[in-house]
């Protein structure tokens, strides 16, 4: 009975062990299309705007969203024991038929602590338990639809840019400060994982490493590394906006998202192989009535964007070539230029007319659809190779500082037999195409101005 007991338990835990496997792997797994996506969705409200938003996504071909609900509406009444879950199932249906996945950020500013507390590490276990039960995959919602499959919310964080603003080291309220930040953050991990142990809970995007070079998130990052370093965080969300001046990229990569990610980690003491997100980026736009600093045209502003793309998305952990990010979302996709100049990237949502940068955006998933990551090297060589969908795609980052080759030529190497053509995308579309001699396995690309990110499509995996 012994022998058979243990071998029970084996069974067991590599049932577990296998699953959560599968769990992380799945979005490493994806095409780009399924890495990309835009917010906000708040409140599960489903208004004229969040359809014509829903349409958006599905126009540009991006496959995730980010749903945002405030305290009144994620607890009833504000009260901290009624968690108010059947409040999105509106826009979880149309998110479903629309074949949009969702992840869930739960706002809270501190502001908000006179009127309704901050919620004990028990009562933030309450409402990610009660939300993860309802929408997981397979979940409450999803047996009272009908639905089968992996529709549902796998991605739960909390409290989007939370530095300096009460909960960080530095301007810390009365009851409020780090201690209670990652009691709160652990409270909802415990809370969702009890509902599904291979779900992802992750904290709210922070700003600093971006906006003042603070690797340590105004002393939240020590905090919770511990629940970091033992998986009950699975990763950390970092906001980039390019910026000629604030955040640049020309000539320099420190400020990169990759280098960001990297000086977090190191200075948080964070020594797990974490999952990088990144809900909001771009690269900021700036009109020529800007007096008191450089102009950004849409030209320069779109060739940035598409080098923050794969930024983003390129993102690799310790060993410098496997990818570890689990999303990568624009701000903003739904913007109207007109209201958001510096970020809005379309002239009219519905139909979704597309800004030069929106246009990038199109661009880039609609090469990618089907494609995942073969090779990753952005640290060094500037560079990424996906393959799928009967293609290879080659993207280099020709800006001094992002490769050590930044310069006027690039060899195609591995060049897969049987491709005949070779198409080379800047940043406004198709440039020109490239003959492939039969046979041949490395290709020269010449006349490639440098500062901006090349992408060079081949007709054969």
């Amino acid at each position: 009975m012994k022998i058979q007991r243990a071998f029970l338990y084996w069974l067991l835990l590599c049932t577990v062990l296998v699953s959560g496997a599968l769990g992380a792997n799945a979005q490493a797994g994806a095409d780009v299309p399924s890495l990309m996506g835009g917010g906000n969705f708040t409140n599960g409200e489903v208004t004229p705007q969040v359809l014509a938003q829903f349409k958006a996504l599905n126009t540009v071909g991006a496959k995730m969203c980010r749903i945002n609900v405030y305290p009144s509406v994620y607890l009833e009444k504000n009260d901290w024991g009624k968690p108010n879950p059947r409040v999105l199932d509106r826009v979880m249906e149309e998110a479903h038929r629309q074949g949009i996945t969702p992840i869930l950020l739960f706002e809270y500013y501190a502001d908000y602590y006179k009127d309704i507390g901050f919620g004990t590490k028990a009562q933030w276990y309450n409402l990610g338990r009660a939300f993860a039960e309802r929408f997981r995959p397979g979940g409450a919602w999803a047996r009272e639809k009908g639905i089968r499959g992996a529709s549902g919310i796998t991605v739960y964080a909390a409290m989007n840019e939370p530095e300096g603003t009460g909960l960080g080291a530095e301007k810390a309220l009365p009851g409020l400060g780090p201690s209670a930040y990652k009691d709160a953050l652990e409270g909802l991990a415990d809370g969702v994982h009890f509902a599904e142990r291979s779900l992802k809970v992750i904290p709210g995007g922070f700003k600093n490493p971006n906006a003042r070079r603070d690797y340590r998130l105004d002393g939240l990052g020590p905090v919770i590394a511990p629940l970091l370093n033992d998986g009950k965080l699975d990763g950390i969300d970092l906001h980039t906006y390019y910026d000629v001046d604030h955040a640049p990229m020309e000539g320099r990569y420190d400020r990169s998202a990759q280098a960001n990610f990297d000086d977090v980690k190191k200075a948080c003491g964070i020594n797990r192989d974490i999952r990088f997100y990144a809900t909001e980026f771009n690269y900021k736009l700036r009109g020529p009535n800007d007096t008191q600093k450089k102009p950004v045209t849409q030209e320069e502003a779109a060739k940035g964007f598409l080098t923050g793309i794969w930024d983003n998305l390129g993102v690799v952990g310790r060993d410098g070539s496997t990818s570890v990010t689990a999303l990568a979302f624009p701000w903003n996709i739904f913007h109207d230029v007109s209201k958001d100049p510096e970020y809005g990237m379309n002239i009219g949502l519905d139909p979704w007319r597309p800004t030069p940068r929106g246009k990038v955006l199109a661009m880039v998933l609609r090469l990618t659809a089907g494609m995942k990551f073969s090779r990753l090297d952005p640290r060094r060589g500037g560079e990424y190779v996906l393959r799928g969908a009967g293609k290879t795609l080659w993207v280099w980052q020709n800006r001094p500082g992002w490769s050590r080759q930044s310069g006027r030529q690039y060899m195609l190497r591995n060049v897969p037999r049987g491709t005949t053509r070779i198409e080379i995308y800047g940043w406004e579309g198709l440039r020109r195409t490239v003959s492939v001699v039969s046979g041949l396995t490395a290709v020269p690309i010449a006349n490639l101005p440098p500062g901006e990110t090349y992408l060079f499509l081949g007709n054969a995996e």
